[in-house]
């Protein structure tokens, strides 16, 4: 046993996304994101945001130095609209190189998860969804967020600005 050589996880290229879902939850206020990427040695970033179905951002995660080829994790919805389509829109970057992209969509449904899991296992991306280049600088990327200062902001029944 202390003889045997330590595996290492050899990379031939650069990880890319296999597969991805999102299942929203009974309560149509969650959406459970399921992310699958090729094996890698040096770990990537992995973005993932929420765009509801006027193309806003809706929900947002970003991971640093993933360390495992499958994320699993639950996003919440702000302000859910039952039944209308959404997008996930994921971008695996390491070291301020764009490796994949990729946009998967999805009605605000709720589907049973034998169903659901079935739905995943079939799919199987065997390419990448953007070539591999280097990352604009951050100005120059538009995600469509707004600054908080010029946000519009709602005044609730009691008269509290949010």
């Amino acid at each position: 046993m202390l003889n045997q050589p330590i595996d290492f996880v050899h990379e031939d290229e650069p990880p890319r996304f296999l597969r991805a879902q999102a299942l929203p939850y009974p309560d149509l206020q969650r959406v459970w994101t399921r992310v699958e990427l090729t094996p890698f040695a040096g770990h990537p970033e992995l973005e993932m945001v929420i765009l509801d179905p006027d193309g806003q951002p809706e929900a947002a995660m970003a991971m640093v130095d993933v360390q495992f080829t499958y994320v699993s994790l639950t996003m919440h919805l702000k302000r859910p609209r039952s039944g209308e389509a959404y997008h996930l829109m994921l971008r695996l970057t390491r070291d301020n190189t764009l490796l994949d992209q990729r946009a998967v969509s999805f009605n605000l449904v709720f589907v049973e998860r034998d169903e659901a899991m079935a739905e995943a296992e079939a799919l199987e991306w065997t390419e990448r969804g953007a070539a591999i280049e280097p990352l604009p600088p951050e100005e120059a990327i538009d995600l469509g967020w707004v600054a908080a200062d010029q946000a519009p902001q709602e005044q609730s029944s009691n008269g509290n600005v949010s």
